[in-house]
């Protein structure tokens, strides 16, 4: 097994894509399309060129054994000038391959042996999802687009992107406007469970777009998916940073990143007008830091949701989280949901599982109207959630309503800062009613202030203030008000880059493909303090 670190090969990989090997033996692709073109045993340093041009049902396959120094590349002539339209799809297997430069335009799925499958991946189509042996290592998938699907595909459940294998790279790409159901990006972990590895994926730089196709769905719309709930406690790794999320889940699903294993961490990402939140939905010991949300106060928006032991969320800031609709109830800015009765936890690997000793820790939560729940209950049907989190550490954080009236729904109380689900708050449904096993408790819980009301239980721990005002300005340069701390508490922006935007006149630095973003190689803005 390669032992590597991504931000090590990123760098590497990153200078020999734009300076190719004098060493190297090109492979040039001569056909028109509609075919599977399929080449293996590459060796270290080969580059494997597709002409400029539009290619109607192309499979690529490439599979060889790159080293760290001469990687395998697979590249279009020129980058953003060879199109893959239909059932086009690319698979690349095996050590140091980079894939770089294609652009997907009017995708459908594609079938091999009776199955749909991804348009990318890098997996021997039909090789076992269990054993690492014909997956990626230490792979670079980048500058690739995908854009627009048929009719065809857009009715059908498929995923664009699944990623295999260790220490493999996913950035600079640009993820655009699937209107199917199922995921842009799945990392799969089956063959890490069996062989008890960390995959070590980085997912940096990519700009996750639109998929507002103004249909509703109850779930599986997600951005981007980590493992899966039978998977939740395997040891990822994974690294998600700097990447960008627009109106970017499908409207209906609630997670737009839905985390489903552990020790993954996600920092200095920006979600913006997105209909869904960061759930760590299953797993233990993640990591959320450092992340810009900017939810315009639309409908079904969401912050911050975790489930698990041992999770973080530090340093994050939330604006305009609208929380949820009758379709959509529970979607906080920061949440902690109570846990699934021992019964129904045992009977249900995909229920919510208790959280234990979670951790809370100066992050600004601003205009919201679900804000910030502890402990929370909300109608699970016939399944029954009784057990409130334990040992929550809440430090620091600053959560100003102005004016911004918290929803009245049961889980919020009109309160910025709840911790309502207790044996003395009992919530029914036509089931019957649920009452907390236990009150929730709290480890530690002190600097934090709110100008709206807390929930008796957090009396000692919260100041509220309502006649202080906040100190806020374009701390960035990107045209977000932004708001700084209060004596302590709240996000501190020096700690952050700066939120990440895509937009006609203006497009972040290092985002996305450099054949898309003029502005690739502008310096990023850096934080000037409000007066």
């Amino acid at each position: 097994m390669i032992r590597i670190t991504t931000n090590t090969l990123a760098a590497l990989v990153l200078a020999l894509c734009f300076s190719p090997l004098a060493s190297s033996k090109s492979i040039v692709y001569e056909g028109s399309g509609e075919e599977t073109w399929t080449h293996k045993g590459l060796d270290a340093g080969d580059i494997v060129i597709i002409p400029d041009g539009t290619y109607h049902d192309l499979k690529i396959n490439v599979q060889g054994r790159g080293e760290q120094s001469k990687p395998i590349i697979l590249r279009a002539q020129t980058p953003g000038k060879v199109v893959l339209t239909g059932a086009s799809w690319i698979r690349y297997w095996g050590y140091y391959i980079v894939v770089d430069g294609f652009d997907f335009q009017d995708v459908n799925y594609s079938t091999y042996k009776n199955k749909i499958r991804p348009i990318i991946a890098n997996r021997r189509a039909g090789s076992s999802s269990g054993e690492s042996k014909d997956m990626c290592k230490a792979c670079v998938l980048q500058r690739v687009r995908i854009d627009n699907e048929t009719p065809e595909g857009a009715q059908n459940e498929y995923k664009w992107i699944e990623i295999y294998g260790y220490n493999n790279v996913i950035r600079y790409n640009y993820f655009g406007a699937k209107k199917s159901d199922s995921r842009v990006l799945q990392v799969q972990l089956k063959h890490a469970n069996n062989e008890e590895l960390p995959v070590s994926h980085l997912i940096t730089r990519n700009y996750f777009a639109s998929r507002n196709a103004g249909k509703t769905i109850g779930n599986g719309g997600e951005a981007l998916l980590i493992g899966e709930s039978k998977m939740q406690h395997v040891v990822a790794k994974v690294l998600v940073e700097n990447n960008l999320f627009y109106d970017a889940a499908i409207k209906g699903e609630p997670e737009v990143i839905s985390n489903k294993s552990s020790d993954n961490t996600f920092r200095h990402n920006t979600i913006r007008n997105t209909s869904a939140g960061l759930t760590l939905r299953h797993g233990d010991k993640n990591t959320v830091a450092y992340n810009w949300f900017f939810q315009a106060g639309e409908e079904g928006t969401a912050g911050i949701r975790m489930i698990g032991d041992d999770n973080q969320a530090i340093n994050n800031y939330m604006d305009s989280v609208a929380g949820g609709g009758k379709s959509s109830p529970y979607r906080p800015a920061l949440g902690l949901p109570a846990a699934y009765s021992k019964k129904d936890d045992e009977a249900n690997i995909n229920g919510y599982q208790l959280s234990e000793r979670p951790v809370i820790k100066n992050n600004t939560v601003i205009r919201s109207a679900q804000p910030v729940m502890l402990s929370t209950w909300y109608d699970r049907g016939k399944l029954s959630m009784t057990r409130p989190p334990k040992q929550i550490t809440f430090v620091d954080n600053l959560v100003f309503q102005m004016d911004v009236q918290p929803s009245d729904a049961n889980w919020v109380k009109g309160l910025a800062i709840s911790a309502d689900f207790n044996p003395e708050s009992e919530y029914g449904n036509e089931h019957g009613t649920d009452k907390a096993e236990y009150a929730p408790s709290f480890t530690s819980i002190k600097g934090n202030i709110t100008d709206g009301r807390v929930s008796p239980a957090l009396k000692n721990g919260i100041t509220e203030n309502s006649k202080k005002t906040l100190t806020g300005c374009d701390a960035f340069g990107t045209g977000d008000m932004v708001y700084e701390q209060l004596d302590g508490a709240g996000a501190d922006l020096s700690l952050m880059t700066a939120p990440l935007v895509w937009s006609d006149k203006v497009k972040s630095p290092r985002l996305g493909p450099d054949w898309l973003n003029p502005n690739w190689n502008d310096n990023p803005k850096t934080y000037t303090p409000c007066e």
